[in-house]
């Protein structure tokens, strides 16, 4: 006769105590075991390299050079009669912001209401530039030297009706003992600007020659040899 009073032995499910402690998390699989001590150091090491040589590339213009135009308030943009007599010359100031040299290899110049017959760059030499000397290209500007781009060129109306007058374009090497990629690069801000004084050489000593502001009317005054 069985005793009601007597306590049942609880059943245990052995086998499904065991497959949860055997069983990964799946959370835990999506979750990748840490590295070692010495692969983490060595990660860390190439990670700032790349940084600081990164760093002293973009520094020296090699990535992106930096010629900065044009003119300042010191060095506006300057204008005279060319040689000639047939046509007239513009120039202005740009900046190489860069550590690094910039070779010239060629520049363009686009005018509106104008024909440019020529594109030159006048470097600095011994702390001064000749200012509206037809210098040529190539041309090595020094890193954070200062240069001049002069064009020559006709006017096809004596009417200014941008306030922007003017791209150039330079085509450049970095100067460095990388190898250098060429890049075409537009240089940033306008030959003249409206806001801006247009600097003139006059031919003579007429007082008229200072009223003149903008640049194509001032080119066919000096075309014309009176303001």
């Amino acid at each position: 006769m069985t005793n009601i009073n007597e306590p049942q032995e609880a059943s245990v499910n052995t086998e499904t105590d065991t497959d949860t402690l055997t069983r990964p998390d799946p959370l835990d699989q999506l979750i990748p075991p840490p590295r070692l001590w010495w692969l983490r150091l060595v990660i860390a090491l190439l990670v700032v390299g790349l940084v600081g040589v990164g760093s002293y590339l973009v520094g020296r213009g090699y990535f992106y050079p930096r010629p900065e135009c044009c003119g300042s308030a010191s060095s506006p943009p300057m204008m005279a009669l060319a040689p000639d007599g047939k046509s007239v010359l513009v120039s202005t100031f740009f900046y190489n912001s860069s550590e690094a040299a910039l070779d010239v290899r060629g520049a363009s110049a686009l005018l509106p209401n104008a024909r440019v017959l020529s594109v030159g760059v006048s470097v600095e030499r011994g702390g001064a530039i000749d200012l509206l000397h037809m210098g040529a290209v190539p041309a090595m500007v020094p890193g954070h030297g200062t240069s001049r781009v002069v064009v020559a060129f006709t006017p096809d109306s004596c009417v200014d009706t941008a306030a922007q007058w003017g791209t150039i374009r330079l085509r450049l090497h970095v100067n460095s003992s990388l190898p250098s990629i060429e890049r075409t690069y537009r240089v940033p801000g306008s030959v003249v600007d409206a806001n801006q004084s247009i600097s003139i050489l006059p031919p003579n000593d007429d007082p008229n020659w200072h009223s003149l502001r903008t640049p194509l009317a001032a080119a066919c005054a000096l075309l014309a040899g009176e303001p």
